[in-house]
């Protein structure tokens, strides 16, 4: 009998750190030199390509999602993803959904690379941390430039091409007291899908955040800001990945994100030499799985390392384990853990921005989660009239399987809160 996998995802990095921005709080830019001295020049090839989409297709025989970061993905070149697709096609079965997402900082973006991302119905995510001032605090390129205007360039490239794409905010010390402003701002310029990310990194040799990460309060008060907003006029029509998700832990009982769930270790990164590492925030030498030119990736991703890796997660801190929030939460990710491993006493560094969270929103996202089941659209707060008019009219207010779901998440009914768990 062969193996039983979860399924399981994988970003893939084809030029490992390789980049033309500079950002100060990037984790990857170090990682070339770090893993790989001796090499000069980061891409992945064709026989690795060709053998890593084989045998993740075959891992993943329903729906296959292709996730490609980097660095900057684009500084593969577009021969590199077109041979993607071209062999996403020749290994990809019959009635298997085949999916491709890219995050990009979007200053290299062409009509050429939106032309061949509409064609192939890429998801794009464009890195974008606000308007100028506060976007250009961190992220510049290699000569110490500000990189906005070339990035907000590539994102209305994008939108002028008809390619579906969202926004990635990294919150850090710098926009994270803002991040209210940042919503609206980029929800007026039409903007429906936002993921914000919250930074947290330490400095060299010690356990203390550097001062560009993101403290616990910053992160309570954004995250009640941009809900607070969101609830208020833009259920349905804008998605935020927090609240999606939030939103997904109390209709199903588990998290649609490896962050918020009770196991992580299914979300992997492969570099561009088939190297396999646990985790996008553990690709340390020794969170190395091995390597899929040398050995199956069916039996790297049941290895006994990755029930290690996932150990730092399912051995929960000692003070999550009688949390009244831990099955909205279970511990956060293993990287904001202080310290980093399995030592009992410790404590995820935002611990209390999310209890702050979900203190005043979980009631109102409950409410919202009522609405959802039934498959209407929830009302804003203090919408009395809209929630007459849909208790009269539920069964009518119900979507159709390949009705838009009401959420706001962009997906189909059927694919998203009406799918069956």
């Amino acid at each position: 009998m062969g193996k039983v996998v979860v399924p399981f995802h994988i970003m893939c990095k084809p030029v490992c750190g390789t980049c033309n921005l500079d950002c100060k709080y990037c984790y990857y830019s170090m990682k070339p030199r770090e893993l790989y001295p001796e090499v000069q020049k980061f891409l992945m090839t064709e026989e690795v390509l060709a053998r890593y989409t084989q045998q993740y297709l075959a891992a993943n025989p329903l729906r296959c999602e292709f996730g490609w970061q980097g660095g900057e993905p684009l500084l593969a070149g577009k021969a590199f993803y077109r041979k993607a697709v071209e062999l996403q096609k020749q290994f990809g079965a019959s009635g298997q959904t085949v999916s491709n997402g890219l995050q990009t900082n979007a200053t290299l973006i062409d009509d050429e690379w939106c032309e061949f991302f509409r064609e192939h119905k890429f998801l794009v995510g464009v890195s974008l941390d606000g308007p100028a001032q506060v976007h250009d605090v961190h992220r510049r390129d290699k000569a110490g430039a500000p990189t906005w205007s070339r990035a907000w360039a590539g994102l209305e490239r994008l939108a002028k091409h008809g390619v579906e794409c969202n926004v990635l905010v990294t919150l850090n010390s710098a926009n994270a007291p803002h991040a209210g402003n940042i919503y609206r701002y980029f929800v007026n310029r039409g903007i429906r899908y936002m993921q914000f990310i919250q930074i947290l990194e330490r400095v060299a040799g010690t356990d203390e955040p550097t001062d560009f990460s993101c403290s616990a309060g910053q992160l309570g008060r954004w995250m009640l800001d941009v809900f607070e907003q969101w609830a208020a006029r833009d259920v349905g029509r804008v998605s935020v990945r927090f609240i999606d998700d939030a939103l997904h832990s109390i209709i199903y009982g588990r998290s649609s994100t490896c962050v918020h769930s009770e196991r992580c270790a299914s979300a992997y990164v492969l570099e561009w030499n088939g190297d396999l590492y646990a985790c996008d925030h553990f690709v340390y030498k020794d969170w190395r799985i091995g390597n899929l030119m040398e050995t199956p990736l069916l039996d790297l991703v049941t290895s006994d390392r990755v029930e290690a890796f996932a150990a730092l997660k399912t051995d929960l801190p000692q003070p999550c384990r009688g949390c009244e929030y831990l099955a909205m939460c279970w511990g956060g990710c293993p990287k904001h853990h202080r310290p980093i491993g399995r030592d009992p006493a410790r404590y995820n560094h935002f611990c209390e921005g999310y209890k702050m969270f979900f203190k005043r929103a979980l009631p109102e996202l409950k409410r919202i989660a009522e609405y959802i089941r039934r498959g209407e659209l929830p009302p804003t707060k203090g919408d009395t009239a809209a929630q007459k008019a849909r208790a009269a009219g539920a069964a009518a207010a119900r979507p159709g399987r390949n009705d838009l779901c009401p959420c706001g998440s962009g997906r189909k009914f059927k694919t998203c809160c009406g799918r069956k768990p």
